[in-house]
């Protein structure tokens, strides 16, 4: 769909994560391919979203969603690739309110603009055009689509009010339509 984040195949997937060359860095484009948040949402994450008071990873994270109206909250399991950089990451991160915490900003966390040029780097070096930190979202949530989950659990962990907002950020390919048809058995 023309003007929308590229969705990445598996391929690129893997092909960014070797070449993110440290632990805080994957681990942010793996909280985006692996939940499917947004960029501002994993940026703004606190530490105490993702780990417990004794220092283990949490089953699931709570996103603090901001709507026009009021805030909602998703909880979304952690998958285990997610769960062992989260693990080896704990070991670098500094005690923070935030995951990603950083002293040059305001905020208090790394700014959208540097998790932006971070990632936006690594798109470039592999030459994936339209490739975007919009990418690990849609990525995340049409994959979801593609294996069979219900479009109303994927709408639970995208935090989409309606399953039309939802289905705008799902590409269909033309795999996906001859998959389609040849899973008709009658």
């Amino acid at each position: 769909m023309p003007g929308q984040a590229k969705v990445l195949s598996k391929e690129n997937i893997e092909a960014v994560f070797k070449i993110l060359d440290n632990t805080r860095d994957k681990t942010i484009f793996a909280l985006g391919i692996y939940t499917g948040m947004r960029i501002g949402e994993i940026i703004r994450l606190q530490q105490e979203s993702v780990y417990t008071t004794d220092g283990g990873i949490r089953y699931q994270i709570v996103v603090k969603r901001l709507k026009k109206k009021n805030t909602t909250y998703s909880d979304i399991p952690v998958h285990p690739k997610l769960r062992s950089l989260l693990k080896e990451y704990k070991q670098i991160v500094r005690d923070d309110m935030f995951l990603f915490p950083s002293s040059e900003s305001v905020s208090g966390h790394i700014s959208r603009a540097r998790a932006h040029d971070i990632l936006a780097g690594a798109f470039e070096t592999l030459k994936l055009d339209g490739a975007s930190t919009h990418s690990m979202r849609r990525s995340c949530l049409t994959f979801m689509s593609r294996i069979g989950i219900p479009l109303r659990t994927v709408q639970e962990i995208s935090g989409h009010s309606n399953l039309s907002q939802l289905q705008a950020y799902l590409e269909v390919d033309e795999e996906d339509k001859h998959r389609a048809i040849n899973l008709l058995k009658y």
